[in-house]
């Protein structure tokens, strides 16, 4: 039921009630500690006070006997606080405190002499119930062996402890109430900038992720939690940036074949002899195939943005996949085609692999001349296919742009083979999928390939061999 109600409480309702249990559960153990030892401390000091009182009697008794024994000898104070007597080797009483003068033992213990019995019993005198210690202790003098009982009331042992223990709840009462008192205030205060972090960020928009919460003073947990927030809301305000640029653009390359589509109908429709049925089919056709390339590409790109997608991963021997692309583009041009495939294993998918290099063929195909290389390699550490051109190339300021998704160079504008300007963002989404990376780096001079180079970058599986085509 605690927990439950804790549990629907606030932090502070929680952080209050938690420090009032335990300091309710600290001052009660300290309480009952400073209880245990102060009774103990009266009770060996009541135990002591019979016993001396005892002691000056067994003390006469060994020296003169009851002779000289007179009722002033085993008479204590005068009350029921201690009272004393004097049984004889038979049992009998022969000399008793006033207050319990006529009674028959009042006790059953028969110490050896020399030794001491300790007990603590209700005597009943006056009607009073309250405990006594009983210290019984005998004794041999002239005229045999006596036993002096020596009792004394615990009824001051209770009291104090009964008055300590007043004390105690007098005093613990208040400091508990003013310490939730002091902690409710002071985490409602530690709070109050969580609040004020809280009501800043329900005010932010979806539409203007621009405002900031403040940052409160200090370098605590709070302070921390500001920044980080403010980092949420910067990398949210990126995403949104990408996001809405990703969706112009998409809809602009869109809009561009669905047009093209509408006008050649609208065309062929209106004027049927200037576009005939064979030229419509045509641009229909080849305008399809590009908006089902777009939203393929499209669709990858979500995938590979996904973090939540987890492809199944196995074994990629990538120098096959290759081979397997050098063959296509074989059977596809008339370029030259070199190919160096040393063995590089990796961890991955191998259907992403195969259209992250089959990307990188087809950009260099397009943008090639006469030659296009493929290899692939690894250091033990990186498995790596690299794509060489000798085409226009890319210039060093663009070689990070193109990576961006719809980034069309002028030159590549111009191509045969326009594209949806998605291939090498694609690659980059995959290779990151994969921890690995893609770009274009710098290169040596290579008179046969001074075009554009590609490398593709994965974490390798094993060591191969090299060989080579």
């Amino acid at each position: 039921m605690l927990r439950r109600i804790l549990a629907a409480s606030g932090v502070r309702m929680r952080t209050t009630a938690v420090t009032i249990i335990a300091l309710a559960l600290a001052l009660v153990t300290a309480g009952v500690v400073v209880l245990l030892l102060l009774e103990e401390s009266l009770d060996a000091g009541v135990t002591q006070s019979a016993r001396s009182t005892g002691r000056q009697v067994a003390i006469q008794l060994a020296a003169e006997g009851t002779k000289d024994l007179t009722a002033s000898d085993v008479a204590s104070t005068g009350d029921t606080e201690a009272v004393t007597q004097v049984l004889n080797g038979t049992r009998r009483v022969i000399a008793s405190d006033p207050a319990i003068i006529g009674r028959p033992p009042i006790t059953d213990a028969a110490p050896a002499p020399g030794r001491e019995i300790i007990e603590t019993k209700p005597l009943g005198i006056h009607g009073d119930d309250g405990d006594y210690r009983l210290v019984s202790q005998a004794v041999v003098g002239p005229g045999g062996t006596y036993t002096v009982v020596a009792a004394r009331s615990l009824d001051s042992v209770t009291e104090a402890s009964t008055r300590l223990t007043l004390l105690l709840v007098v005093i613990g009462l208040p400091l508990i109430a003013i310490s939730g008192f002091a902690v409710y205030r002071a985490v409602g205060s530690a709070l109050r900038p969580v609040e004020q972090m809280r009501r800043t960020v329900a005010e932010i928009s979806t539409h203007d992720l621009a405002t900031r919460v403040r940052l409160p003073p200090g370098h605590d947990e709070v302070h921390r939690l500001a920044t980080t927030l403010n980092e949420m809301l910067s990398r949210l305000a990126s995403a949104q940036s990408a996001q809405r640029r990703f969706v112009a653009d998409a809809s602009h390359e869109l809009r561009s074949p669905v047009s093209t589509i509408s006008t050649a109908l609208d065309v062929s429709s209106r004027h049927p002899d200037s576009m005939g049925t064979d030229e419509l089919v045509t641009v229909v056709t080849a305008e399809t195939a590009r908006l089902r390339e777009l939203v393929d590409d499209l669709l990858v790109l979500a995938r590979t943005d996904d973090s939540t997608d987890r492809p199944s991963h196995r074994e990629v021997d990538l120098d096959d996949i290759v081979r397997a692309e050098a063959a296509r583009v074989r059977a596809e041009t008339s370029l030259e085609i070199e190919v160096r495939a040393a063995p590089a294993k990796v961890l991955g998918s191998e259907p992403h692999l195969r259209r992250a290099v089959r990307n990188l063929v087809d950009n260099g195909r397009d943008h090639a001349r006469r030659r296009l290389r493929l290899a692939s390699s690894t250091d033990g550490k990186h498995a790596a296919i690299e794509v060489s051109d000798d085409g226009p190339g890319v210039p060093p300021e663009d070689r990070e742009r193109i990576f961006e998704r719809f980034v069309r160079l002028d030159a590549s504008r111009q191509r045969r083979h326009g594209g949806t300007g998605l291939g090498l963002a694609i690659v980059t989404g995959i290779a990151l999928q994969h921890g690995g990376s893609a770009r274009c780096p710098d290169r040596p001079d290579d008179p046969d390939y001074p075009g554009a180079h590609f490398r593709l970058e994965l974490p390798a599986l094993d060591r191969p061999g090299t060989e080579e085509d």
